[in-house]
């Protein structure tokens, strides 16, 4: 979720160059002078570990010649890696690489701490949601999906992956959005949940693009719209935005899975600056982008203010989603997160500021 980059090399400069930062550098004196610990908070070989590792020779690279080392704490829907590196001082040393900045663990109360208060994100890309069907589906358009959902609510099986996961709650979120219902029947993953469309097990299919693309290049599946807010062209196919039919996702498009890393707000800022300009450099260079297209996953980094205000957004979608689906533990009010609606009006917050 976020603002789509519509000119990616512009961004970040002619040949893939490093973006001004809105900031002057300065470097922490000596860092780094030992190796850095990446705690991956997913499995050995999903799409945020392949990314985390994939980066992290540019990073050092780009760090000046640092080594890192990645190793995975999973569990607790990323909450078991995000507390062990609270625990660690604050000193640059030990990243937190997750999906989608940690979005929705207050309202599982599965941890305590703020994305903007205790946490300087940096954001790398995202993995677009998608809703496919059948070739031959009598689904035959997006509009068809939602009339379908607003005239028999709960019939039209949807497939996801599990509660709380990331195409679980673009789907919430499309139900959302379209004032419509789905049954939405979970997977283990985003893959199994396609399959069971292509099997016929359910009507349609809601999850990653990277996923359903060489089905659809097959002619197995067929695109009904992917969760951004302009027509998205890759590889010879024009995809439809879902935000031709549902406009009020555009503050939140594009919806899907991401790679960030987080380290403890408290960190010395210069250091904290260091690794954003070694982050968009490393994004930035032609090899990683062209590692992204052939997934396809889509750069689309942020870093500072922009990448605080994208984390609060992300909590903010994902604990408002959790609450429509009865899965909270605490409540919007308790934790003083606004309703989707209202984010634009309440970022940012009172006593905000940025670090760098």
């Amino acid at each position: 979720m976020g603002v789509i980059r519509r000119d990616f090399l512009k961004l970040m400069g002619a040949g893939g160059a490093a973006a001004t930062l809105p900031f002057d550098m300065s470097f922490g004196a000596g860092f780094p002078s030992r190796p850095i610990t990446q705690v991956v908070s997913t499995s050995l070989g999903g799409g945020v570990d392949t990314d985390a590792r994939q980066l992290e020779p540019l990073m050092e690279q780009n760090l000046g010649g640092a080594t890192i080392n990645s190793i995975n704490k999973t569990g607790g829907t990323s909450s078991i890696a995000t507390k062990y590196v609270y625990s660690q001082p604050s000193d640059g040393y030990t990243w937190l690489a997750c999906p989608g900045f940690d979005r929705g663990l207050r309202i599982l109360n599965l941890d305590n701490t703020v994305s903007y208060k205790d946490w300087q994100y940096y954001g790398c890309d995202t993995s677009y949601m998608a809703l496919a069907v059948l070739p031959d589906s009598p689904i035959k358009s997006l509009e068809d999906l939602i009339e379908k959902g607003r005239k028999e609510p709960g019939k039209l099986r949807m497939a996801t992956n599990g509660p709380g996961g990331t195409w679980y709650l673009a789907a919430l979120l499309v139900q959302r959005g379209g004032k419509a219902k789905y049954k939405l029947v979970p997977y283990k993953g985003g893959s199994p949940a396609m399959k069971s469309c292509l099997a016929g097990e359910t009507d349609v299919t809601c999850n990653g693009l990277h996923e359903q693309l060489p089905f659809i290049k097959a002619g197995k599946l067929r695109c009904l719209a992917v969760a951004v807010a302009e027509p998205l062209k890759l590889q010879g196919i024009t995809f439809r935005p879902i935000t031709d039919v549902l406009p009020s996702l555009k503050e939140v498009a594009p919806i899907g899975g991401g790679f960030s890393v987080a380290l403890k707000r408290n960190t010395d800022p210069a250091i904290l600056k260091q690794i954003a300009d070694a982050w968009m450099k490393s994004i930035g260079d032609p090899k990683f982008q062209a590692i992204e297209a052939k997934k396809p996953r889509f750069p689309d980094p942020v870093v500072g203010e922009k990448a605080d205000r994208r984390a609060a957004l992300w909590d903010c979608v994902a604990s408002n989603l959790l609450v429509d689906a009865g899965l909270n533990k605490k409540s919007l009010k308790e934790l003083d997160i606004p309703s989707i609606e209202d984010f634009g009006k309440w970022w940012p917050p009172k006593g905000y500021k940025p670090v760098i």
